[in-house]
């Protein structure tokens, strides 16, 4: 009976062993045989079992056996697809679309009005004796307007001017001429009288010429010729007054003309304080050209029957001052006129 019963255990070990993966425990021997006997999933332990020997590392090996084969498959697809890879290494690469490209940024600033007169006065001036028309005066005059002491670099020069007079003590005064720019068809200049200063009587034939006081009064008066031309002998001719008026910085740019306007002035400096004055002349004087500075004496008129005869209606309607013009050969000897090199602001 024992022999029969133990060989009914063995056979049940042997038909269920490799398929339900554990024995029931039976007697001492059974045990120590059934604690060594591997539980029902890898890597996992019952309670009192214990793993076969080998086979716990033999779990890993799988799941890097399987990545091989993931890793030789993708291969594999790529060696046999060999030609379709290279087609689509060879493709171009697809950019993004990109924008418009960035707008740069421009600042302006502002241009200076001495740099604005210069600019202004190379797009008007065409060195013509003409006139200009009447929106180009009023051009010029509203950029003048804008233009101060500072603007031309006199915040220095006052001071300078002060010492080299001595006060306005020199005899004669010394008239300093600064010229900022000069060309064939304009130029612009600045001229420095000390107080009490008078710059005689001078003319501007076929010139145009703005003026401004910067600093300081002075007193002004401009004539022009009667038309038709009265002649009183020698080189005396008959002029008419048309300007007579004192000026500050505040009475703004004013314009005399080839055959108007007070195309001979003269400029006497206020008895307190120095004065300077912007001038634009366009053209500039030219010898060669028949444009040269001629000084002048007046003396006042005293009607005569010969004289009035000849005056037009016109003339003796407006009942402006007249005056005899008599042309001097050489300069005045009191007039002692110095150039100096501009130092201001600088232009382009």
């Amino acid at each position: 009976m024992e022999s029969s019963a133990a060989g009914v255990v063995r056979s049940e070990e042997s038909r269920e062993g490799p398929l339900s993966g554990g024995v029931a425990e039976r007697g001492g021997a059974g045990r120590s045989r059934g604690e060594e006997v591997e539980g029902g999933g890898a890597g996992e332990r019952r309670p009192g079992v214990a793993a076969r020997p080998g086979s716990a590392a033999a779990a890993p090996l799988s799941g890097q056996k399987r990545r091989r084969e993931a890793e030789d498959g993708g291969s594999g697809s790529g060696r046999e697809s060999g030609g379709d890879n290279s087609s689509q290494l060879a493709a171009p690469r697809r950019h993004p679309a990109k924008g418009p490209p960035p707008v740069p940024r421009v600042v302006l600033r502002p241009v200076p009005p001495l740099q604005g007169l210069v600019n202004a006065c190379r797009t008007v001036f065409t060195g013509s004796s003409l006139p200009p028309m009447a929106p180009v005066v009023h051009f010029i005059r509203s950029i003048m307007n804008l233009i101060g002491p500072y603007d031309v670099g006199l915040r220095d020069d006052v001071d300078f001017f002060h010492r080299m007079n001595a006060a306005s003590r020199q005899n004669p005064p010394i008239i300093t001429c600064k010229t900022i720019l000069e060309c064939q068809n304009f130029a612009i200049a600045v001229f420095f009288l000390p107080f009490g200063t008078v710059m005689p009587l001078h003319d501007h034939p076929g010139m145009t010429v703005f003026s401004k006081l910067l600093i300081g009064s002075a007193h002004v008066e401009g004539y022009d010729w009667v038309r038709p031309r009265v002649s009183g002998g020698g080189s005396r001719m008959l002029a008419e007054k048309v300007l007579d008026r004192d000026v500050t910085p505040a009475s703004g740019t004013w314009a005399l003309f080839p055959e108007a306007g007070g195309n001979m002035h003269r400029f006497v400096a206020g008895e307190e304080t120095h004065c300077a004055f912007l001038d634009v002349l366009a053209p500039p004087y030219a010898p060669a050209e028949q444009r040269r500075c001629t000084y002048y004496k007046d003396t006042p008129y005293e009607p005569c029957r010969c004289v009035v005869r000849r005056l037009t209606e016109t003339t003796q309607r407006h009942g402006r001052p007249l005056a005899w013009l008599e042309e001097e050969v050489d300069e005045p000897r009191d007039l002692r006129i110095v150039s100096l090199p501009y130092r201001g602001p600088k232009i382009y």
